[in-house]
């Protein structure tokens, strides 16, 4: 059976079982891709969220210890680094949804890893490596600095000075058109978005296979393609991401990158906020907007003085519950034919529209 649902492994499949732990396979479905191993469907800009999020400075800073020691020769250092380098990759996103041990990254060191870990003979082979153990955590490395530096810069200058918000209805631009419009264009075709000329875009084989959950569903024609590195993976998922409406944004709260999925649009992630107990940041995001939305408006001003005043009523048991209701459902209906009025006219007009709309609303 095939390590992804129920496709069979036939043919060129069979390559699967030769194959390194780390040239992984991934499948691309229409709304979600699966990592090698995991039935788990990830939307796509999973993946480049959580490496926008990653702290990676324990593990750049252990890969450059291990540098050091491979420098010095030192085996009893070669040995601990390279430990704690496995370590580090196998909690980075993308690798940590199915690397679960030592021995799938590194099946040859099998006697070295048992219960107590024979170092000299590690060090031995890491030390006369010839790129076949080292350069994926090598690689790993210069790949999430990378990938930290250039999307974050790229995803920072295609929202800037966009309008925060759009509600499910509203249209909004494709993000290839947001793309177009903030002069970024050039930067899609190569995967480290302009920080090298030299740089290309991954040249990617693509396989077709039918995908049928293991719990259940409908089946998929998926595109099946393998990776040897990290950035070439985060590539094609962000321009996939780009097709299909996904892309991570980061927080105007608190900083924090999220996934933007299709729908309605955000400036503000779900979570908690910061001094916050209960509220999130789009709570909090969501208040402060309109707030400026009636600050910067005379017709939502006067409309929500009348609001306080009827609801005042009803707290004094002057006006029904009822009666309120039916007040703020005309009022909302006045109030949504001022502003239209209200952003096609002249000044003079303007105060004309906003006094009309407080007689009509006090007559309520």
């Amino acid at each position: 059976m095939d390590i992804f649902g129920s496709a069979g492994a036939f043919g060129k499949d069979l390559f699967d079982l030769r194959r390194p732990y780390t040239h992984t396979k991934v499948h691309f479905g229409n709304e979600h891709y699966r990592i090698e191993y995991c039935e788990d469907p990830l939307p796509y800009g999973t993946t480049l969220t959580h490496l926008l999020r990653y702290d990676a400075s324990d593990y750049l800073r252990d890969v450059e210890k291990l540098k050091s020691a491979l420098a010095d020769k030192d085996a009893q250092a070669v040995a601990d680094s390279f430990l704690q380098v496995i370590d580090g990759f196998m909690q980075l996103p993308f690798y940590r949804v199915y690397v679960k041990d030592y021995l799938a990254l590194e099946p040859a060191m099998l006697p070295m890893f048992m219960a107590t870990p024979d170092r000299l003979r590690m060090a031995e082979d890491v030390l006369a490596d010839d790129g076949t153990i080292l350069d994926k955590y090598f690689w790993a490395a210069e790949d999430v600095q990378m990938i930290q530096e250039r999307y974050s810069w790229f995803l920072d200058e295609l929202f800037e000075n966009q309008e925060p918000e759009k509600k499910k209805g509203q249209r909004k631009l494709p993000l290839a058109a947001q793309v177009v419009n903030q002069l970024l264009e050039p930067y899609v075709s190569g995967r480290s978005l302009g920080a090298d000329s030299e740089v290309d875009a991954p040249q990617i084989n693509v396989q077709y296979t039918i995908y049928e959950p293991l719990t259940g569903g409908d089946a998929e024609v998926v595109e099946k393609m393998y990776f040897d590195r990290l950035a070439d993976f985060v590539y094609v998922e962000f321009m996939k991401g780009i097709q299909k409406g996904y892309i991570p944004k980061r927080c105007r709260n608190c900083g924090k990158w999220f996934l933007q999925t299709p729908g309605p649009t955000f400036s503000y992630c779900s979570e908690i906020a910061p001094g916050e107990t209960g509220k999130t940041c789009r709570d909090i995001g969501a208040t402060a907007s309109f707030s400026e939305k009636i600050k910067n408006n005379d017709v939502w001003k006067i409309h929500q003085r009348a609001y306080k005043k009827y609801y005042a009523r009803v707290l004094k048991k002057t006006m029904t519950k009822a009666e309120f209701e039916a007040w703020a459902r005309d009022a909302e209906r006045l109030r949504d034919d001022a502003l239209k009025k209200y952003e096609q006219a002249g000044e003079t007009a303007r105060e004309q529209i906003v006094a009309e709309l407080k007689r009509e609303l006090n007559k309520l």
